[in-house]
């Protein structure tokens, strides 16, 4: 998102620029129109005019995709591993990485991350240690993004860990709540507590 505010940004500074450039342009050809006024019979000479509603086009980066289109194309491909892209994704991922490389040293860190909890074999102290070496790649990488992300696991680094107990989480109990929370919603609120909390163990119980 940092990325697409950039380049929305700088594609809204060359609209600006485009405009005006544009604006004194044709006053310039007003100009030179009134101090040369037509002497010769035929059409206008000289390159034809730019047309007062022409719009800038910012330059393509991949395809016919302006900058901002190929940011907004790429959000759920960074968002998938590197072995479940299809041949268009890893094409279009070396351009990513080619413009961002700061954007491919974060995915590459996260993929990293991630490859620590899907390996079902190791124990609490073999996942401390590799988190550990994690948070000495993320230090090297010196991106505030994935500073914030390696502290914010770190101050919890015990309860991280015990995930490697049992490779289990709490996300049935989070499912269960989102479930109860869209049942209230769909209530519009609870009168009755006890009755409702009869429902819920109908229901979901």
């Amino acid at each position: 998102m940092k990325y697409k505010r950039k380049e929305q940004t700088r594609a809204n500074k060359e609209a600006r620029l485009f405009n005006a450039r544009k604006k004194k342009n044709a006053q310039r050809r007003k100009r030179y129109r009134e101090a040369h006024p037509k002497k010769y019979k035929g059409k206008k000479r000289g390159p034809k005019p730019q047309r007062k509603k022409g719009k800038y086009k910012p330059l393509p980066v991949y395809k016919d995709e302006t900058p901002v289109e190929f940011l907004t194309r790429c959000k759920h491909l960074i968002l998938k591993s590197a072995d479940k892209w299809k041949k268009s994704q890893k094409a279009r991922a070396r351009v990513l990485f080619r413009l961002y490389p700061k954007l491919k040293t974060a995915f590459y860190l996260m993929a990293k991350l991630r490859a620590i909890f899907r390996n079902k074999k190791l124990t609490r102290e073999q996942a401390r240690e590799r988190l550990h070496q994690w948070y000495k790649d993320v230090s090297a990488s010196k991106l505030p993004e994935m500073i914030s992300a390696r502290d914010t696991i770190k101050d919890r680094e015990e309860e991280v860990l015990n995930y490697f107990v049992n490779n289990s989480t709490n996300a049935s109990a989070e499912s269960l709540n989102s479930k109860i929370k869209a049942l209230r919603a769909e209530l519009k609120g609870v009168i009755d507590l006890p009755f409702f909390l009869f429902r819920v163990d109908k229901i979901f119980g």
